[in-house]
């Protein structure tokens, strides 16, 4: 969309204004736009012309393109001065909103301390019983099928939590792994999703905000302690330009972001008997490691790993054995890998490690390019199992619900 403004004052004065503004889903192009005085970073008057705000847009700044005279000007009383113009060209990219609002921070903090936190049991194993959420691209199409998803699986996972209780097989500790690709974004993925997307970037952030508080609330309840740990993905690279890497940095990500602010509205509960919850996040490594029920697990979203073969599964095994040759101190005697991308369940085990593929809670049949190029569709699901040195493999328990 194009804006033009060939003069806002009148014909016997400078001529403030003159000039246009080109304004796209991504950001927005000066074009020898005039004003009084320089501008000096502050862009506000600039698109006040426009009727725009300036609070959407960030500079780029080494597109900045300025030129200045003088000019004679009549005064309301008739007499003639000199004032100093401003030409200005420059690029901007839209600012998304990067901040949770105050009023969902509020309400959250109230309903969490209105939330009744049972007692902590005697555990039985010290297993933990990991829940892992992953791909529900919030904000694509029919994201209320994807909330639902989401939804159920935890409501199920909780189910199986009560029924391990029952057995005599509580788990010491309760994990939620969020695995990234929590929202869908709102450009830079593909090229047409400016154009398919339900949510805007803020009520994306705000609803994948809603749901991971919504998730702690649940097993809250159980008296079980509780933590948590989230990665980096490539929808959450809200900083994209197109589809290549991001602008900034790798940690400049949406996934992780959103936990950061979970975390800090728990902390601040936490004073109030609110619950504790520990948290891993990752910044601008691919991956985190967890140490659960006495074993370390490898948590990634699995975009940035890359390997070669001929499935899904033999690739990212593939690029698994070249982290471990490159990172031996640090990875060598992970048994357990966690990743997600692929949108669909698969376990491979390989010399003494397992590696297990998340589904997503997207909409089922949403992914309409792997549908319609490939048939390619998974059902939605959400993975969950019990994690320790209770077996000889690691894990037990395992479901996808």
């Amino acid at each position: 969309m194009s804006i033009t403004d060939e003069m806002n004052q009148s014909t016997n004065g400078p001529a403030v204004g003159k000039g246009s503004i080109d304004e796209t889903p991504d950001g927005a192009t000066l074009n020898n736009v005039v004003v009084e005085g320089e501008v000096n970073g502050d862009w506000t008057r600039v698109f006040a012309l426009f009727k725009m705000d300036a609070a959407e847009f960030e500079v780029v700044d080494e597109t900045v393109k300025m030129s200045t005279w003088q000019q004679s000007a009549r005064s309301k009383s008739g007499d003639r001065d000199t004032v100093q113009l401003y030409s200005y060209s420059a690029k901007f990219r839209r600012v998304t909103s990067r901040t949770i609002t105050a009023a969902v921070l509020d309400g959250w903090r109230a309903t969490l301390l209105a939330d009744p936190i049972a007692p902590s049991n005697l555990f039985d194993t010290d297993a933990a019983y990991l829940t892992l959420v992953a791909d529900s691209q919030l904000g694509k199409k029919n994201t209320a099928e994807s909330v639902e998803n989401w939804k159920r699986g935890i409501l199920a996972h909780k189910a199986t939590v009560l029924d391990l209780v029952a057995r005599g097989n509580a788990p010491s500790r309760l994990h939620v792994a969020f695995m990234g690709d929590e929202t869908e974004g709102v450009c830079n993925n593909y090229e047409n999703q400016p154009h398919t997307i339900e949510l805007n970037q803020s009520r994306q952030l705000e609803l994948d905000y809603d749901m991971r508080v919504w998730t702690f609330r649940q097993y809250a309840t159980l008296g079980i302690p509780m933590s948590a740990s989230s990665v980096i993905s490539n929808h959450g690279e809200w900083t994209r330009n197109g589809s290549k890497d991001p602008v900034t940095t790798a940690g400049d990500n949406a996934s992780t972001y959103v936990a950061r602010q979970v975390q800090k509205l728990f902390q601040e509960t936490e004073q109030y008997g609110g619950p504790r919850i520990d948290w891993t996040i990752g910044d601008g490594d691919p991956a985190v490691v967890v140490n659960l029920g006495g074993l370390d697990c490898y948590f990634s979203h699995g975009y940035i790993e890359k390997g070669k073969g001929a499935s899904t599964e033999t690739r990212t095994r593939a690029a698994i054995e070249r982290q471990i040759l490159g990172r031996t101190d640090t990875l060598g005697s992970v048994p357990l890998w966690f990743m997600a991308h692929y949108h669909h369940f698969y376990t491979n085990e390989f010399e003494g490690r397992t590696l297990f593929g998340m589904p997503a809670l997207e909409a089922e049949k949403s992914s309409e390019y792997m549908l319609n190029q490939y048939g390619v569709w998974s059902k939605p699901g959400m993975l969950g199992m019990l994690v320790g040195s209770h077996t000889a493999r690691g894990w037990s328990d395992l479901s996808v619900r």
